[in-house]
């Protein structure tokens, strides 16, 4: 497996005297294995074109980078993350490494989208070079340079090839990509470094290897199979140096838990197993993943078993193991423990594809390793035969042919996953929409976005979602919030309103107020497709300006004294919107009036009782169809009509506000007005009716 001794014998053919025509021949094999890499090089240029894309952009990717960003400014500012869940703040159920780095550099350049981002780019690199350094190390490169490296390039190809499938999450102020790294360049060093050095060198370095896999613990917590996996390449390889292993993992792992829990009252303990273990699990999803990521690249998987295959057959003919192999045995056995990682991640309840990044990657790195493998195998197989160079080459060539034709097949547009220049402007203009409103704001998938605005941040929906699914705690203060008003507005996406644990509080005290127009919806293009969607006041009364004064406000829970012919109307206001009617946006306090009652085929008229008519015009809000035919609201003074309007158009559910002059021959005098619904496939909406001066 690793690089240096090995309880598997090992063996590699004499070295061959570089004369000038074996130079040449060798220079040749080069440029034929570049060609056979050069897929790629195109899905890694794909890959680096989305990065790049991507990188800068100022908003939401994924709707919870600006969470983790919150993370890390509680981390800055000394208010901590694991504590007791209330409307300022509920922790994703993660471990803190990454959060922690984020306000580390934060320190210098200030918490932003960037920092988190380059963080995960940095592992992106620092894995390439854990993948280019570990398949091409060996001392007889001159016997395999072009296998070992065209296999390096392959792995890197194939893992670019997969971000489509895990939805772009390889760049994200997230920490897969972290934990990524950590858990492939612990694997990778471990079997170098438990196999080479002496006394406190040699134990230094496995401690070393060991930090690295218990500091992915504190990145995700399935890092514990990786701790695990790389206690037995330690016992397989170096057995007496398992306890500097065990102590290292043990102290970081266990000692930084027992700490963290201390310091927090048990409430790191209880987020990160806890609350994380009460997700629901699925067992279809998790024996579907095994198929989703075996054959999601299935010339992958195949190379990986034939190339094991012609292993295991030289270990037995020859009864050695090629040097060159050893990268092979190790990334498939990380690879066997990445499908079962990924499929514990995507059982559980929440998961996206991203569960699938360690499993691609090293299956990646397996498939890699097969072709200095197969090469190395085919020499040793037949290096009495004077066809040597042409039958191991070929060997290698076949798998790395299959590999470069399956990177070609995957080819992808990275368009898809970069924000346009439109997404930033609309993000910036839902920014200063937020800026310009007088007191805090709520926004519970993007509460990064208030800050930006100046606002304060507050707690994110899936930390809500996590605390109360399947619990009895509670979350401090948000009823409270939302019974006294304290949020002068909240900016709900497409989905928060499926959280229906607050949902009553929501609606007893809240009511949207405007649909945010397309061009203030920046998209996400990662995970969730979600966007901010509407926008939800406080329910009060509308206060008069000065100059008018309320004639119906529509707040009773019945229509009293006003009078209805046909059913459209029911029995009275209504506090929301009714089966199959879109949110009524723009009313005010708790009611409004609307003739949907039956659906949209109900008809009928609701005649007020006499006001008078002490001013110059009258105003409402209206909503609902536009049929100026059928849908209006009228104004009658006697037997006659003074005027009468209706819904324009567009309009919908949305309530704009209309006018009716009042002549001058009608002041003074008792009116009604008649709300008129005579459309079997619409219905109006009202409310505020003022008469001004």
């Amino acid at each position: 497996m690793g690089i240096g001794s090995s309880p598997i014998p090992t063996a590699t053919l004499p070295k061959v005297p570089l004369t000038r025509e074996r130079k040449q021949m060798i220079l040749i094999q080069v440029a034929v294995w570049l060609v056979l890499a050069l897929p790629s090089l195109v899905q890694i240029l794909l890959l680096v074109s989305a990065v790049s894309g991507r990188f800068g952009y100022p908003y939401d990717l994924e709707w919870m980078e600006g969470g983790m960003l919150h993370h890390a400014q509680r981390i800055r500012d000394g208010t901590g993350i694991y504590v007791p869940p209330s409307v300022d703040f509920i922790p994703y159920l993660y471990t803190p490494l990454y959060p922690s780095l984020i306000a580390l550099f934060g320190g210098a350049f200030g918490v932003s989208y960037q920092v988190g981002r380059a963080i995960s780019v940095a592992a992106l690199g620092g894995i390439v070079i854990v993948a280019l350094v570990h398949i091409t190390n060996n001392r007889h490169m001159h016997q395999r340079i072009g296998p070992a490296i065209t296999g390096a390039l392959l792995a890197l190809g194939l893992f670019a090839a997969a971000y489509p499938f895990v939805e772009g999450w390889y760049d994200l102020a997230r920490a897969d990509t972290l934990f990524l790294f950590l858990v492939t360049a612990g694997i990778s060093a471990l079997p170098r470094w438990a196999a080479t050095g002496h006394g406190i060198a040699g134990h230094g370095k496995v401690a070393a290897a060991a930090a690295l896999l218990a500091l992915a613990f504190f990145c995700k917590q399935t890092g514990i199979f990786y701790v695990a996996l790389g206690g037995v390449i330690v016992v397989a390889i170096a057995w007496r140096r398992a306890p500097i292993y065990i102590a290292v993992t043990g102290l970081i792992g266990i000692g930084g838990t027992l700490i963290l829990s201390s310091a927090t009252n048990g409430w790191f303990w209880t987020y990160v197993s806890k609350i994380h273990r009460a997700h629901d699990f699925n067992m279809d999803r998790f024996w579907a993943s095994f198929g989703n990521i075996l054959w999601h690249f299935p010339a992958m998987t195949i190379v990986i078993v034939v190339a094991l295959g012609l292993v295991g057959y030289t270990r037995y003919r020859k009864r050695v193991l090629p040097r060159g192999a050893h990268p092979l045995l190790l990334w498939s056995a990380t690879y066997a423990v990445s499908t079962l990682v990924g499929a514990i991640g995507w059982g559980t309840q929440f998961a996206h594809f991203n569960a699938y990044m360690p499993a691609l990657l090293h299956g990646a790195l397996a498939a890699g390793a097969a072709v200095p493998a197969v090469h190395a195998c085919a020499r040793l197989l037949w290096g009495d035969r004077p066809r040597l160079e042409l039958v191991a080459t070929g060997s290698a060539a076949a798998v790395a042919l299959l590999l470069g034709i399956t990177c070609l097949i995957h080819r992808w547009s990275p368009s898809r996953y970069v924000p346009t220049r439109a997404d930033v402007e609309a993000g910036d203009r839902l920014i200063a929409r937020l800026r310009s409103i007088d007191g805090e704001v709520w926004m519970p998938s993007h509460p990064w976005y208030a800050y930006m605005a100046g606002k304060t941040p507050r707690v994110h929906r899936m930390g809500i979602i996590d605390v109360t699914t399947r619990s009895s705690r509670t979350v401090e203060g948000l009823d409270g919030a939302l019974d006294k008003h304290a949020f002068a507005a909240i900016i709900f996406d497409n989905v928060d309103l499926n959280n229906r644990e607050h949902l009553p509080a929501i609606l007893r005290n809240y009511r949207p107020a405007l649909k945010l127009p397309k061009n203030e919806r920046p998209r996400l293009y990662t995970g969730a497709t979600i966007v901010p969607d509407s926008m939800w006041v406080p329910s009060v009364p509308a206060i008069p300006p000065k100059g008018a004064h309320s004639v119906f406000d529509f707040e009773t829970a019945t229509w009293g004294a006003w009078t209805r012919s046909g059913a459209a109307w029911g029995n009275g206001p209504e506090t929301t919107a009714l089966p199959g009617q879109e949110p009524v946006l723009g009313a005010t306090g708790l009611r409004f009036g609307t003739s949907m009652h039956g659906g949209e085929s109900g008809v009928g008229r609701m005649t007020s009782p006499v006001f008078l008519l002490d001013g110059t015009k009258l105003t409402l809000r209206l909503g609902g169809g536009a049929d100026p035919t059928k849908l209006r609201a009228e104004l009658w003074v006697d037997t006659n009509i003074v005027e009468a309007v209706a819904v324009p158009q567009p309009g919908g559910d949305t309530l704009q506000t209309m006018t009716i002059n009042i002549p001058e021959a009608y002041r003074g005098k008792l009116a009604k007005l008649v709300f008129v619904d005579d459309s079997p496939t619409s219905h109006l909406d009202v409310d505020d009716v003022w008469i001004w001066q």
